[in-house]
């Protein structure tokens, strides 16, 4: 007997809800609950932004995000996080590499290579006290030593992807050995209890179908650049913040490093790019959050295979 008919058979007695009303009701409830949740941590993300930004959408969100409320299951993070991966799939069913976003909203991603090592904590903390976000391709060779400064930077918010084992140039190699290199390091990476890494990156820009067929497999992003730094080179602290301001547009992928020698000149340039780049009026995003905001448009293709480091 539905509601309307008890309500006509006993009009003395209130008419009885049924089951699915209630269970509606308690949704929209706890919808209102979580909406309610999300304005009282967004603006609370908002009033902790480090370096003097306080808008959560100028970059660090997630970190920011990650600071209120943990990274755990069930954490807007953790929500923020699974938008992110479905971006980067969504992205991968399309092409199976980037060189930079569609170029349709000024947002640019910061990425490191060849960390973690000892100068990674200098970066982690330059970031979260400015609250910019950053993507960083490691090296799984270096876990044995620096393993815990990737775990760190994981749970401060930030994208932790695969750069190779050991370094190669994976053109040099054959199928097996291209494998191993990936698989090696998304191990370790996993192995510290962090998501299975979705970005990969190439040492040197350099890769060969061979290194496509594997990322197929494990359906991995290869994920490049359109902005070289090279940093590496050590050209000093100006031209590394020039080569920023000079190359970047809309939807740029940032190439810096925090490994793999000496990087004190990148440390000293980065505060620099992150109030230059905010003074153009750019969003920094993770990778992810940038295909997820901006996606690559079709046709965009990637540079022939380029030195780096």
């Amino acid at each position: 007997m539905n509601a309307v008919n008890q309500a006509n058979k006993t009009p003395s007695r209130p008419a009885r809800v049924s089951d699915h009303a209630v269970h509606q009701r308690r949704r929209r409830l706890a919808g209102a609950g979580l909406l309610a949740l999300a304005a009282v941590v967004v603006w609370a993300v908002a009033s902790i932004g480090g370096g003097g930004d306080s808008n959560p959408q100028n970059g660090g969100f997630a970190a920011r995000l990650a600071s209120v409320g943990g990274t755990g299951p069930g954490s807007l993070f953790a929500t923020q996080a699974k938008l992110d991966r479905a971006a980067v799939s969504t992205t991968y069913k399309q092409t199976p590499y980037i060189v930079k976003a569609g170029g349709q909203r000024r947002a640019v991603a910061l990425t490191f290579d060849d960390g973690p090592s000892e100068y990674t904590p200098q970066y982690l903390k330059i970031l979260n006290q400015m609250g910019a976000a950053a993507t960083f391709f490691t090296v799984g060779g270096q876990y044995s030593t620096f393993g815990p400064t990737a775990k760190r930077a994981h749970s401060d918010g930030y994208v932790v992807a695969d750069h190779t084992w050991s370094h190669p140039q994976m053109p040099s190699l054959g199928t097996a050995e291209q494998s191993s290199e990936i698989d090696r390091t998304a191990s370790a990476i996993t192995g510290l209890g962090l998501p299975s890494p979705q970005l990969y990156r190439p040492p040197y820009g350099a890769y060969d179908q061979t290194t496509l067929d594997a990322l197929k497999k494990r359906k991995m992003l290869l994920v490049l650049w359109d902005v070289d730094t090279e940093d590496w080179r050590k050209p000093g602290v100006d031209a590394i913040k020039q080569a920023v301001f000079t190359q970047v547009q809309p939807g740029s992928i940032i190439l810096m490093h925090d490994g793999g020698g000496d990087r004190t000149e990148t440390l000293a340039a980065l505060p620099d790019i992150i109030r230059g780049l905010r003074e153009r009026g750019y969003q920094l995003v993770t990778v992810p959050r940038l295909l997820a905001e901006d996606p690559p448009r079709g046709g965009d293709l990637p540079p022939a295979p380029i030195g780096g480091a």
